[in-house]
């Protein structure tokens, strides 16, 4: 796995930030999502409609409450681009995901991973992460993912529900839903151009302090890209 990770991680939830890759533009922007309760200072990422992964990072995080903030791309054709394909694409997709545990510059970014993750067996350009298969990722603590683990399989609805209420946020072809559970809450938000395997980074301060925790929905190919060195 390359240790360089681009400088986008940082920049992408800046207002105006774009890049451009394959013919189109990717011009992002910051949305809010509120805070997330963390509790146990143990995180959870997953699919929250499938449950793939209910197991924790194997870092401790800080506790409290934190803001969640998607970076959203509008992703349109390059002026000159041809084709009824290309002109019939232009959308909004989210493009990473990020929880804010300080307002500091990131010194450095570490994969995120789980206890059993065996860093040697990774190849270049390989990494952990977590299964979607829904379009839709989330950021929750270990305490609320017992709980909404819980409540799924009480009720068989559950999920449809959900489901409508992120319809609410809708706008073609991204939506996100806040969902409280007990005294803890789940973000939730679609994933870049859908299903996959998507992964996590940890964002250091320079004294070694977190200071966020970044899912990257690969609208950038970075990992088949030079990428700038930091």
């Amino acid at each position: 796995m390359n240790a360089t990770y681009p400088k986008l991680f940082e920049t992408a939830f800046e207002e105006g930030t774009t890049f451009e890759q394959d013919h189109y533009e990717y011009r992002l922007y910051c949305q809010d999502l509120g805070k997330l309760k963390v509790k146990t200072g143990k995180i959870v990422a997953n699919d929250p409609f499938v449950l793939f992964e209910t197991e924790p990072f194997q870092v401790s995080f800080p506790k409290g409450e934190f803001p969640v903030q998607l970076s959203i791309a509008k992703v349109a054709a390059k002026a000159g681009s041809t084709g009824e394909e290309e002109a019939g694409e232009a959308d909004e997709r989210v493009a990473f995901a990020q929880i804010v545990f300080a307002n500091k510059p990131v010194a450095s970014w570490e994969m995120a991973v789980w206890e059993n993750s065996d860093m040697s067996q990774l190849g270049p350009n390989e990494f952990f992460g977590y299964g979607v298969d829904s379009g839709t990722g989330s950021f929750m603590d270990a305490s609320a993912c017992e709980l909404f683990e819980k409540a799924s399989e009480k009720d068989d609805t559950y999920m449809d529900k959900l489901s409508k209420e992120m319809d609410h946020t809708y706008k073609h072809t991204r939506c996100w839903l806040v969902k409280e559970v007990g005294e803890g809450n789940v973000m939730m938000f679609s994933t870049g151009w859908g299903d996959g395997s998507y992964a996590s980074y940890i964002g250091y301060d320079a004294n070694g302090e977190i200071v966020r925790l970044l899912t990257d929905f690969y609208l950038y190919n970075w990992m088949e890209l030079e990428v700038d060195s930091e």
